[in-house]
């Protein structure tokens, strides 16, 4: 009798031994499946409140910046955007910075501008690019040119201004292969139209050289209503045109707007 109760003890023994085992692993593999989804959706966490994953905010960024996005995400990075131009720039670059922000949460993107000041296309062509674009932060993963076209005024001509971009675009390209370049038109002037034709023939042939372009001034006003949208001098962006322009770039690039 003793040896029943000693064989039934025993095998209850290993029963329990044998289900703790498998309850234990059950759980190990829980814990392992949780954390492994963890992972995952940590690279989709939405700091900005917007609802959406990173996936979709950055599905509408220009092809070479989604993948510089996708990069510093995975690397805890940041994403660098240039703007070269003149006092526009240095007057959009905040307003870029603010909708990158809005969307993509603060210091993910770094937006940087360089005021030319009165330099020529000409001039533009012989200076090195590390000069122009890039800054203490590190190199450029977007370079927006917006080209000379009011400096090179009665200085150069028209098919200097056409070709500074080609020219710079290869510069980028050489310089920093992973970036991506993209021309920013000049704004309309709202008193010159020689100029606005000029800038119209530039943008003709930007298309022609199939180089990426932020084309907002189809959104931008006709005839007597340019003179709302820039300042006295003409040609410089006020904050209706400024408006404009970010409004533009944030829909073409899926940005949240204030």
């Amino acid at each position: 009798m003793k040896r029943i109760w000693l064989i039934i003890v025993t095998i209850l023994c290993l029963s329990s031994l044998i289900g703790g085992r498998l309850y234990w692993n059950h759980k190990v593999n829980e814990v392992k499946k949780a954390s492994q989804q963890g992972q995952i959706d940590a690279s989709n966490i939405d700091e900005t409140g917007s609802g959406q994953s990173f996936s979709d905010r950055i599905k509408k960024l220009p092809k070479a910046l989604r993948s510089a996005a996708q990069n510093a995400n995975r690397e805890n990075g940041q994403v660098r955007v240039a703007l070269l131009g003149t006092s526009n720039e240095e007057q959009l670059a905040p307003l870029l910075q603010q909708r990158l922000d809005q969307t993509f949460g603060e210091a993910f993107f770094k937006v940087t501008a360089k005021n030319l000041g009165k330099t020529t296309s000409l001039a533009l062509n012989r200076a090195k690019i590390a000069d122009l674009v890039q800054s203490a932060d590190g190199k450029p993963d977007l370079v927006i040119f917006t080209p000379l076209v009011y400096n090179d005024d009665r200085q150069v001509s028209t098919a200097d201004t056409r070709t500074a971009a080609l020219i710079l675009e290869k510069k980028v390209n050489d310089a920093y292969p992973k970036a991506s370049f993209l021309v920013n038109l000049p704004n309309y002037s709202s008193n010159k139209a020689y100029m606005n034709d000029r800038i119209d023939e530039l943008s003709a042939f930007i298309r022609k050289q199939d180089l990426p372009l932020l084309d907002y001034l189809s959104d931008w006003p006709d005839g007597a209503k340019r003179a709302d949208v820039v300042k006295e001098d003409g040609e410089t962006m006020n904050a209706s045109g400024q408006k404009i322009w970010i409004d533009y770039v944030s829909k073409q690039w899926g940005l949240n707007k204030s």
